[in-house]
């Protein structure tokens, strides 16, 4: 037998009579033989919705909850001091308006005629309690109906109404 035919594949010598490198051997080899080649990115691409997309969501969905709290918050300080200086229906009027107001700010879509709720703490009706209330949708779900009003975050607060005459 020749020493030809002994040699690897990848040494045979070549009709020059220079023996082959191994990185051209491997290359070929790599193209044809190897089935897992390229796909490592295949994979991490794979992985990286798997894995990130719904961490980006949960971002998403957890900073509406928060920025619908934040608003609340506002709506019911806004709404809680235009009560105490104000008396009368303009003042239930224009604390509506200051709730939509905080509400916006924030990007929450709730109707303040809704949101906004006014009741009697005591039976003279001196002082009142204010409190708004809001859902907060699913982000792109919200939008093919599924989803609506997941979270409810509401915020209350205690107020001594204006001379008003009994009347919130």
């Amino acid at each position: 037998m020749s020493r030809r035919a002994l040699d690897p594949p990848h040494m045979r010598a070549e009709p020059s009579g220079r023996r082959r490198p191994v990185r051209s051997a491997l290359r070929r080899f790599g193209r044809r033989g190897d089935p897992e080649v390229g796909n490592a990115p295949v994979e991490f691409i794979g992985w990286t919705v798997v894995l990130v997309v719904p961490v980006v969501y949960l971002l998403i969905a957890l900073a509406q909850v928060q920025a619908a709290s934040f608003a609340v918050a506002s709506a019911v300080d806004a709404a809680s001091r235009i009560l105490e200086v104000e008396s009368g229906d303009a003042a239930v009027a224009h604390a509506r308006v200051a709730v939509a107001l905080a509400l916006s700010d924030q990007g929450v879509d709730a109707d303040p005629a809704t949101a906004l709720s006014v009741g009697c703490a005591d039976a003279a009706c001196t002082g009142a309690v204010v409190r708004v209330q809001a859902g907060v949708d699913l982000p792109v779900l919200a939008a093919a109906g599924v989803g609506r009003d997941v979270v409810v975050v509401d915020a209350e607060r205690a107020v001594t109404l204006a001379d008003t005459g009994g009347a919130p």
